[in-house]
């Protein structure tokens, strides 16, 4: 990975996605199939205080993946970080995401592939850190393994809550995207985390996860 003092443009190529905050761009670097993640700047807040924001989120999201890998949580290659231009160049990722894999596999095949992405989120919380977009469309199997992606909105913490936030937003993508199999998938994923947390703190952020449900539902109600 490099660093790079500001010489990267707005990239050309296939735009992947656009958000509120960057735009993922797939191309090359350096003959490399990769994808560009550019923070673009927002006119509606002060300019140095944007461009404050960008770099610093930008440089946050490469330790974040640095973090990941050092968990032993695979994640994508990366290739460059440019701060000035708030722009992260990583690997393309090469496979298929959970999120399409759920339809096609067979019950015992997704009880395997959410036991993993159970012990890859555990990995996370246990390195000290949250993903915080923890989706089945942000972890790809590539050659039989998740490779976990979007490491934008994670941080650094070891808060029960925040853990449990984690895993409350597998559940909801799970029900409400993939209702036929989100017992199975679940209970998978509760196992596998189990697995490496170990069951003392595999319950408590379990319990915090119900305890944020049930917050949920009371402030519908009200």
């Amino acid at each position: 990975m490099s660093t790079s003092p500001g010489v990267i443009e707005y990239p050309q190529g296939r735009l992947l996605y656009k958000g509120a905050e960057a735009d993922v761009i797939r191309g090359e670097w350096q003959g490399l199939d990769a994808v560009y993640k550019v923070r673009k700047p927002l006119k509606y807040r002060l300019a140095v205080l944007d461009d404050a924001i960008r770099r610093q989120r930008t440089v946050r999201e490469a330790e974040m993946i640095h973090s990941a890998k050092k968990a032993g949580v695979p994640a994508p290659f990366l290739y460059c970080v440019d701060i000035p231009s708030s722009t992260l160049v990583m690997e393309f990722v090469k496979g298929d995401r959970v999120k399409d894999l759920v339809a096609a596999s067979p019950k015992k095949g997704i009880s395997d592939i959410f036991f993993e992405f159970g012990q890859g989120a555990a990995k996370l919380h246990a390195a000290g850190m949250m993903h915080g977009d923890l989706t089945t469309a942000n972890v790809v199997r590539r050659d039989g393994i998740l490779v976990f992606i979007d490491f934008g909105l994670a941080i650094s913490t070891t808060r029960l809550e925040d853990h449990a936030v984690d895993l409350r937003l597998i559940k909801e993508t799970l029900v409400g995207a993939h209702p036929g199999v989100a017992e199975a998938a679940l209970g998978a994923l509760i196992r596998g985390y189990t697995s490496v947390a170990g069951p003392s703190r595999s319950r408590a952020v379990q319990k915090q996860l119900q305890s944020i449900e049930r917050r949920g539902r009371y402030a519908r109600v009200t």
